[in-house]
């Protein structure tokens, strides 16, 4: 604990230097831009009206409503160490997501055009 008390801070620099270099790699996964989360976007979360997003349960709100007290360009950070740490992680793999996709095809899970949407999100044709 000690040792945390004497070690030397990071400069802003180092700082900055780290997140600018986080949004560049979150802008290459993503293809392009990072969406800006707006206000209204973060209203419309904790509301539960944008279309595609589950329910959020107590601790997710409030975790959404820091979000929300962020400035624009801190949101834009967070994200992106985000899909970093996403990118970092990779979970599984295609080749595991895909194998993933067949089994629910063959048990009548997906249909054949929810099959062709999975593999297009996927990259694979």
């Amino acid at each position: 604990m000690l040792g945390k008390l004497f070690k030397s801070k990071k400069t802003k620099e180092e700082e900055s230097e780290k997140s600018q270099k986080s949004i560049k790699d979150a802008e290459n996964i993503m293809g392009g831009q990072i969406p800006d989360i707006s206000d209204e976007m973060i209203d419309q979360m904790l509301s539960g009206d944008m279309p595609g997003m589950p329910k959020l349960g107590p601790m997710q709100k409030m975790a959404i409503k820091g979000i929300k007290k962020m400035s624009p360009e801190k949101r834009k950070e967070m994200f992106a160490q985000a899909m970093g740490k996403m990118q970092e992680k990779g979970g599984e793999s295609k080749e595991e997501m895909l194998a993933q996709v067949e089994e629910m095809r063959e048990a009548g899970q997906l249909n054949s055009k929810q099959y062709k949407i999975a593999k297009k999100r996927l990259g694979i044709k």
